[in-house]
């Protein structure tokens, strides 16, 4: 994070993962889709969950995040769109701790 944004833009991201970590914990129930008639495993679910949700973040807040790039990378900084990578990867571990602790499926119904 750059040191020149301000403690509101890096409190609002760590609260967007922490938001999305519980969504995805949510969803471990819903394993089947109902209108695609397809099974969604939790690497799925969890992966294109938190990847979608950090493509419309960017799709709202492009500037800001390339911005906040070149003040740290400096001029040859990677896109912002690595961000959505960046999803998948903070989905697949969120959605692991979530279906190894938690369980997925309707085993967590009966508890």
């Amino acid at each position: 994070m750059s040191p020149n944004e301000g403690m509101m833009v890096r409190l609002g991201i760590l609260l967007w993962y922490g938001t999305l970590g519980a969504i995805v914990g949510m969803f471990g129930v819903m394993t089947y889709h109902p209108v695609l008639k397809m099974p969604m495993p939790w690497w799925f679910r969890s992966g294109v969950m938190v990847g979608w949700m950090n493509f419309v973040l960017l799709l709202f807040t492009y500037d800001r995040f390339a911005a906040m790039m070149t003040d740290y990378f400096g001029p040859s900084a990677p896109s912002p769109w690595w961000m959505v990578l960046e999803g998948v990867g903070v989905g697949l571990v969120c959605g692991y701790f979530a279906t190894r602790f938690g369980g997925e499926g309707k085993e967590l119904l009966d508890s």
